[in-house]
């Protein structure tokens, strides 16, 4: 019997940190030996590893040390999550230092009662899921407290931070000069958080341009800008805790296809920064401060074990496909949005039966109290289907982002892995960096012609969730095509003062205001559209614009409707490995 297979296919980020309180043989405690530490209170600082011993004194050692001053009251340990660089260690060094899980038992084993989880992640990608997968075993009661810091970039006031923290180890900048720095990357959806910083550090108006080695933007993506704005020599840096091998090798080597040698090739001038992020007194202190968050309560939140739902009685072929959003009471945009996609999702895929649910409560009993209309949640849908023999089902999200109400649907998901022979979840629009490029080409669809000093804003929902990041992105993949196109939020970054800023920068004078969502419901109509003095439309006009409005969908664009089939055909492949 197959597991779930969620589509969240990421690479491993660029993590790292040490071993501690016993967990290294051969490395120098920092905790000094009249330290009075808690047995029943610990950090356990975990990350991918490093076996450059050098950097992992300044870096990983660095930041555990700075943590174990802050809080004297916890004892400090070590994880890495690379079992090749735990095996190298130990048989190339004689060090020792635990898996997750190992540390994790350890503790459990020791009797402590209380334990803070501190990854020293650059941002919540693939690596910071897992880790919060598997402390998930751990939320089971045996600890009387169990917390989980936040990597550097999770929330929008991080990158301001992790951007201000960034300023000291630049160098002096002349004219026609730039800083590079080099992220990880991932396929993962937390790629978008370098689109993020780079916007970021462009608000600040810092010659500092950011590319990954496996994510977006690419190292010819940042080639292109800096030709653009006419810099001649650069200063390479990792965006990275350590300076290993991706900082050593593929950044600043002597092999041809090193960063180094190709931006020389094309003719600039080029110099390497060796130090990682660890190194920076600033973003120790940001770790430590996440410490802080997780000790008081405000840290990331600690996923409940999986309560499983029993396997049904199977009916020998029979598949469903769920379709899930957030849903809506305007009945003319739901027929014209989710149930156009649903009707495609249905056409293009016979053998399924498709089925509906909405994650909004509100909504289903609005929907029930007002026009008789009922519709389930995803758990209601799935028990359903359930008791109705279903082998195989797919979930296709119709959200736009792999935000909170896409990890609340992989969590439902969850419960059901076993009671169907198959069940797999479809990606949102905006997933890995290969998405924001196909959904600028549907946009494009939709827009109309643009003439000198007249653009497009479109309203997109944001949130407090790491996935707001996907808005710069797809702000930097618009830029990427040359399009006169702004977005912003409603409840996350950029806002619209930050939009504002950008049109008259840019000399716009007239606007086509567009929602950035599955359906135009209250949002683009009252946000964006109303009358209201705190509406998009009125303060735009207040600000001097011409503004205009389209109260469309993406739902409604044929371009948007077959980006939700691939995915769901995506998922279906998925279910046939």
């Amino acid at each position: 019997m197959k597991k779930l297979k969620f589509l969240c296919c990421g690479l491993a980020l660029m993590l790292v940190m040490g071993s501690f309180a016993g967990c290294a043989k051969k490395e120098e405690k920092t905790a000094s030996a009249d330290t009075q530490v808690s047995k029943e209170k610990a950090i356990l600082v975990t990350s991918f590893g490093t076996s450059y011993a050098d950097t992992r004194a300044v870096t990983i050692e660095a930041t555990e040390k700075k943590i174990q001053e802050a809080f004297p009251e916890y004892e400090v340990r070590r994880a890495f999550t690379s079992d090749i660089i735990i095996k190298k260690l130990k048989e190339r060094d004689n060090i020792q230092v635990d898996t997750f899980v190992e540390a994790m038992n350890k503790l459990k084993e020791e009797g402590f009662k209380e334990v803070i989880v501190q990854p020293l992640h650059i941002m919540a990608g693939a690596e910071y899921s897992d880790v919060k997968e598997e402390i998930r075993t751990f939320n089971d009661g045996t600890f009387e407290k169990l917390a989980l810091g936040r990597p550097i970039l999770t929330h929008q006031e991080d990158y301001d931070k992790a951007v201000e923290a960034f300023k000291s180890q630049l160098p002096e900048i002349k004219e026609n000069e730039a800083v590079v720095v080099m992220g990880h990357g991932t396929h993962h959806p937390a790629n978008a958080s370098y689109a993020d910083l780079q916007s970021v550090f462009d608000e600040k108006e810092m010659p500092v341009y950011v590319g990954t080695v496996e994510g977006y933007p690419t190292l010819d993506d940042v080639i292109r800008k800096l030709k653009a704005d006419k810099i001649e020599k650069v200063t390479l840096m990792p965006y990275m805790v350590v300076a290993g091998d991706h900082a050593n090798n593929d950044m600043a080597g002597d092999e041809e296809d090193s960063w180094k040698m190709i931006l020389k090739k094309e003719g600039f001038t080029v110099e390497s920064y060796l130090h990682g992020l660890g190194e920076n007194e600033g973003y120790r202190d940001l770790y430590v401060a996440h410490v802080k968050d997780a000790i008081e309560g405000t840290g990331e939140v600690v996923p409940e074990p999986v309560q499983s739902v029993e396997k049904g009685t199977w009916q020998e072929g029979k598949k469903g496909m769920l379709v899930v959003s957030f849903g809506t009471s305007y009945a003319d945009t739901r027929k014209v949005t989710i149930e156009a996609v649903e009707n495609k999702l249905d056409k293009t895929f016979p053998e399924y039966e498709a089925r509906r649910a909405f994650t909004s409560n509100m909504i289903i009993k609005k929907l029930k109290e007002r026009d008789k209309i009922e519709v389930n949640t995803p758990e209601e849908a799935l028990t359903k289907m359930v008791e109705d023999g279903f082998e195989e089902v797919v979930i296709q999200p119709l959200h736009v982002i792999a935000g909170a109400e896409y990890n609340d649907l992989l969590e439902v998901a969850k419960k059901y892995e076993g009671a169907f022979k198959t069940l797999n979840v479809g990606k949102p629009i905006l997933y890995g960096h290969e998405d924001y490029a196909k959904a600028v080409e549907a946009l494009k669809t939709q827009l109309p012609k643009l003439g000198k000093g007249q653009a497009v804003v479109l309203m997109g929902h944001g949130t407090h969730h790491p996935a707001n990041a996907s808005y710069p992105c797809l702000q930097s993949a618009i830029d990427d095509q040359g399009l006169p196109v702004y977005v912003g939020t409603v409840e996350g970054y950029p806002a619209l003062d930050d939009v504002i800023g950008k049109l008259k920068k840019d000399n716009i004078k007239e606007v086509t205001l567009m929602p950035y969502m599955l359906v135009a419901g209250d949002h683009a109509n009252n946000d964006m559209a109303g009358d209201e003095e705190d509406s998009w439309k009125t303060v735009l006009k207040k600000e001097g614009f011409t503004v205009k409005t389209y109260l469309h969908g993406l739902g409604e664009n044929a371009e948007y409707q077959d980006i939700y089939v691939e995915h769901a055909k995506e998922a279906i492949e998925a279910e046939q490995e």
